[in-house]
């Protein structure tokens, strides 16, 4: 009787059993007790494109927004600051990343380099709809990617550091 060698089985399963455990691990039951990001962001399951009206003209940069369905007051303003915060960390990176405010009623400040939407206009109802009013009622922090896509979320009071980090690795992967 012919003795068979485990030799090429043992190859199979050396090359092939990551890959089969690693499937069933993300396609598996098992993604409940998998570790989550430590932070406070959401990333949206779908994401929100962008009004063409509301995309930058000619060089895309990421977008950094707070937006509020409120008149936009001293704790808008203070929110606002945090970002341009958050924007000057970057540094050399600073440039790249564009910060708007999506508000309702007047924006009280004149910042040259802060892009400003209104959300109770027509094209703006729009945005609230895709987003969900209820999450933009007391303000909430959005990442935007150069093509014009919301991507991520955060509460209006996301650690300063929280987000640059998120936003440095963002853009260490884009070339954008």
């Amino acid at each position: 009787m012919k003795r068979r060698s485990l030799a090429p089985w043992l190859v199979a399963l050396v090359c092939l059993g990551p890959f089969a455990a690693a499937l069933l691990i993300y396609y598996g039951p098992f993604a409940t007790w998998l570790p989550q990001l430590p932070g406070s962001r959401e990333l949206l399951r779908e994401p929100v494109a962008l009004p063409q009206q509301w995309r930058s003209a000619g060089e895309r940069p990421w977008q950094l927004v707070y937006a509020t369905m409120s008149p936009c007051e001293q704790q808008c303003l203070t929110h606002l600051g945090r970002l341009r915060q958050v924007q000057l960390a970057l540094g050399r990176d600073a440039n790249r990343v564009q910060r708007a405010a999506w508000h309702a009623g007047g924006l009280p400040i004149a910042d040259p380099e802060l892009t400003s939407q209104a959300l109770d206009d027509e094209v703006g109802r729009g945005v609230v709809e895709a987003l969900g009013a209820e999450r933009l009622r007391s303000g909430r922090v959005f990442v935007v990617n150069p093509r014009g896509w919301v991507i991520l979320s955060y509460p209006p009071d996301v650690e300063q550091k929280e987000l640059l980090r998120d936003l440095e690795r963002l853009l260490s992967g884009s070339d954008a």
